[in-house]
Parts: structure tokens; sequence; C-alpha cells
């Protein structure tokens, strides 16, 4: 036989309350069981009878309340069984922290080796950079040894041209120096022993050069200067007392007392050579007076 509803107010107020065995329990307030106190009800239970009596009162229709409570069972069971394989397991505290430590720790690890490679590679790099600076600094050393030995070996070279060059002037100045005095002395010597000289010739004839002359192309006022105005002899002398001494000797009428002595094949020149020698002389007087003025 179908269990019958009863209304939730009037067994609550019979203080009756349905076991899980179907019948009915005291309440501990009561012991008695006399009905005169309401048994504490379970929540659930209350809010199913609830449930089915306001169904009731809006279809009108009789329920059976053991076959929803047994409906409400099977679904509740369904879902736990749905929530065990389907839902992630409650953990602990302790299992929680150690996997929080060890999510924490692995994460340290891989910053950690992160930054050990970057630090890695940074020394590395800086490695690299100081070879590369001393390998550059190396090579600047080699290059400035090797412009500084180069220029070394230049400033040598050119010294030893200079002292070479000085020492060829410096022998030059003594050979010329003694090439002047010889031919002063020769000079002088020519015209001592002249007036005693039975033959001349061009080429014996004291002219006033360093260099005996070849023909009267060589007897040039430079040459003619070069020799008398040389320090190297009469130092005793003035410019205008050489000149003066050498018109003497060099004038033309003076020296025509010697012509006869030439030999006929080289008389002419000897006249032109003469006649040249009296005109530079007389050019030099003349500049002399100039600066004297």
């Amino acid at each position: 036989m179908a269990h019958i509803y009863t209304p939730l107010s009037d067994r609550l107020y019979k203080g009756q309350r349905h076991s899980h065995t179907g019948g009915y329990s005291r309440s501990r307030s009561n012991p008695s069981g006399n009905g005169d106190v309401p048994r504490k009800v379970s929540p659930t239970y209350i809010w199913v009878e609830e449930q089915d009596v306001l169904s009731r009162g809006r279809r009108g229709l009789p329920i059976k309340t053991e076959d929803w409570v047994k409906e409400q069972q099977t679904m509740l069971k369904a879902s736990a069984t749905e929530s065990f394989y389907h839902m992630p397991r409650a953990r602990t505290t302790s299992s929680i922290r150690r996997q929080e430590w060890e999510e924490l720790i692995y994460i340290y690890e891989v910053e950690a080796e992160q930054w050990m490679k970057h630090e890695e590679r940074t020394r590395r790099v800086a490695q690299e950079r100081e070879r590369t600076r001393l390998r550059i600094q190396e090579e600047l050393r080699r290059i400035e040894a090797r412009y500084q030995q180069q220029r070394d070996e230049e400033w040598t070279a050119q010294e030893s041209r200079r002292r070479e060059q000085s020492e060829i002037r410096d022998k030059d100045r003594r050979d010329r120096a003694r090439l002047i005095v010889e031919a002063w002395t020769e000079y002088e010597s020519r015209w001592s022993s002249l007036p005693t000289t039975e033959e001349l010739d061009f080429k014996t004839v004291p002219w006033p050069l360093v260099l005996p002359p070849k023909s009267t192309d060589d007897i040039t006022q430079e040459a003619i200067v070069a020799f008398l105005y040389s320090h190297h002899h009469s130092q005793d002398q003035s410019r205008k007392e050489r000149i003066r001494n050498a018109q003497l000797r060099w004038h033309p009428d003076r020296f025509r007392r010697f012509l006869g002595r030439v030999s006929e094949t080289d008389r002419a020149a000897v006249e032109e050579g003469v006649g040249i020698v009296a005109r530079v002389l007389n050019e030099l007087t003349e500049k002399e007076k100039k600066k004297s003025a």
C-alpha cells in the first residue's frame, strides 16, 4: 500500500519525525514521546516534505513519497559517482605546500641556470673584448716600433748624408782653399820671374785665375773676382788695394813690354786676354767707388 503524505505542519505539531526505517523516533527534548514537544526534524527532509506539499497543492494529485525519495537518492548517487571520477581529489595542505615548494625550486633552478648562462656569455664577451684590446695594443706597439725604427733609420741615414755632405763641403773648401793658395803662390811667383822670362805663350802668362785658362773664353769677371777677392790670400789687403795692385800689372801699356816675348802663334790671344783683364779690373774699381760713395 502506498504511503499517504501527511501535511508537514500536522506531523511537526504531533512531534513525529520519519526515520530511515520508515517509523518515527522520539525527540531528545521529549524522551517519553508523548507528542507534546515537537522533535528535531532534519532540514533536508523538511524541505522534501514542503516541496511535496507545494507540488500537490499546485497539481492537485497524490504523490508517492517513497518513489520521490528513491528518485532523489538515485540522482544523488549518480552525481556523487560522476564527481568522484571527474573532479580532482582534495589535496592536503602539506601536499599543496610541498608542490608549491617544488615549483618554486624548479623556477629558481631555471632562473639560476639562465643567469649562469648569461654570466658565462658576458664573461666570454668580456674576455674576447680584452683579448681584442690586447691584440690591438700589441699591434699598435709593433707598428709604432716599426715606424720608430724606420724614423731612426731615416734619421741615421740623413745624419750620415749630412755628415758626408758636410765632409764633402769641408773637403771641397779645403781643396779649394789649397788650390787658391797654390794658384796665388804660382801667380806671384810668375809675376816675380816674368821680367826675366825670355819666352812666353798663352799658358805661361800669369793670369789672375785659380785654374789656368785654355782660351780667352775662360777669362771671365766671375773667375777673376773669385781669385782676387778670396780670403785665403792677401788677408792684409782690402779689395781696393787688391784691385789697384792688379791694375798696375795688367794695364795694357805696362804689359806691352812683355808681348815681344810671346810667340807669334799666341800673341793675339795673349793681347786679347790682357784687354779682358784690364776691362774687368776697371769695372770692379767703379763698383767699389759706388759702394764707398
